[in-house]
């Protein structure tokens, strides 16, 4: 387990020793993202996690961040999420000292340069682009407007074209501050340090960043009762589809079988989609499954693409797969195979000293203790059929579906698969 210490501004520090590592991960993990944003900024979140990279403090330029880190071969990257941004880099252990500065000085003292803000929001508009430009990316996107509307969860996280064209120095400050502040940050390290000379090594590093109040998220709507689909006509080879389903947040009860669920429905070559689709009857490539959970919710996701012929029959025949699952359940062997699955994963990402201190902030940030793998491996070992049956149930058997296509097709295709969503 690792150890924990709250600093007296309200910063949480996680240190696990891992003495056996030649490394050093250390991870910011801030606790505000895309969710927090109002319409008129979306993108704000991910926009300060670019700036944060083009100068602070002692490193005054993007190159002198960059060197300082990559000079002594680590890495440094950072990403933005709907509910936390992260900024982490991993180095070997006697690089330690260099790394905690480099992070400290990017999140208490980023210059938000006017002349670098405008050059970069320029590359994040080149960013848009090339999602815009990928059916692969643009489908994920489709479907998540066609399931939460105008909720944060509903636009893809960098900002639309038009919102990070508008987003002023001063609007993009006043989300800095709401969320830059002790009260919001973990700082979780692992790998090979001494927890009792990095706690106040961290303490000191983030001495001058202010006390805050953790700012709200806008609340998650309840889903859309009715089937939806949204169709994008594209001149490509390919069809691409994401079929919706309701998830479940991370605080939910059934959280671990669903974990269960998506793993035997189409997590891996192995799972009933990859088999039946691809294999058996070859109408699919790439097809598989991911569920995202929230604090207030969670969306389960089927996606796959498709010879533009093959879309129908690929949807009918996934939909059928849902409802067998949602009907019947898991077999026995499903879910004692599905159970070593779960926490052999666990273990292998265990190996990796960022994804240790990763796994360890994310716990601490939504349960407010960082569980053991121990219990985790408790969890998944205590699961039932019924357990499976019931989350099965609950979300595959409902009505709610939600399907968002692009790809070659025409108002004919639509109606068509309007028709089949609601048979």
């Amino acid at each position: 387990m690792p150890y924990l210490h709250t600093t007296r501004n309200g910063i949480r520090i996680l240190i696990e020793e891992l003495p056996h590592t030649h490394s050093v991960a250390i991870g910011c993990f801030i606790d505000i993202g895309a969710r927090y944003e109002p319409a008129e900024v979306a993108g704000a979140a991910h926009f300060i996690e670019h700036m944060l990279f083009k100068g602070a403090g002692a490193y005054p330029t993007a190159h002198a961040i960059s060197l300082a880190i990559e000079g002594v071969g680590g890495y440094l990257n950072a990403s933005t999420g709907y509910e936390t941004t992260a900024f982490y880099a991993k180095v070997a252990a006697i690089h330690f000292d260099r790394a905690l500065h480099v992070l400290s000085e990017m999140v208490q003292r980023p210059l938000f340069d006017a002349t670098e803000l405008e050059k970069e929001r320029r590359v994040i508009i080149e960013e848009i682009r090339g999602i815009q430009d990928n059916p692969t990316e643009v489908v994920h996107e489709l479907l998540q407007q066609t399931m939460w509307g105008d909720h944060p969860f509903g636009r893809d996280i960098a900002g639309s074209i038009a919102t990070v064209s508008a987003i002023s120095r001063t609007e993009l400050l006043r989300f800095f501050r709401q969320g830059y502040h002790a009260g919001n940050l973990v700082v979780s390290v692992a790998g090979k340090i001494n927890a009792e000379q990095a706690i106040p090594a961290i303490e000191r590093a983030f001495a001058d960043l202010p006390a805050g109040q953790r700012p709200a998220a806008i609340a998650a709507p309840a889903l859309p009762h009715e089937q939806r689909l949204s169709l994008l006509p594209r001149d490509i080879e390919q069809g691409n589809v994401c079929l919706g389903l309701p998830g479940v947040s991370y605080h939910d009860p059934d959280r671990r079988a669903v974990q269960a669920l998506d793993a035997l429905l189409g997590g891996g070559m192995s799972s009933r989609l990859f088999q039946t689709i691809r294999e058996e009857h070859g109408l699919s490539y790439n097809i598989g499954s991911y569920h995202n959970e929230f604090a207030d919710t969670g969306m389960w996701v089927i996606y796959a693409g498709v010879e533009p012929e093959a879309l129908r029959d690929a949807v009918a025949m996934t939909r059928q797969i849902v409802r067998d699952l949602a009907e019947y359940g898991p077999t026995a062997q499903e879910l004692a195979t599905v159970k070593e699955q779960l926490k052999g994963s666990l273990l292998l990402s265990l190996e990796d000293t960022w994804a240790v201190a990763s796994r360890n902030a994310a716990s601490l940030l939504r349960h407010q203790t960082v569980q053991p793998v121990e219990q985790i491996i408790a969890e998944i070992d205590a699961l039932t059929l019924a357990d499976l049956q019931r989350a099965a149930h609950r979300l595959l058997g409902a009505q709610q579906q939600w399907l968002a296509v692009v790809g070659p097709y025409n108002d004919d295709d639509r109606a068509d698969l309007q028709a089949l969503l609601e048979e």
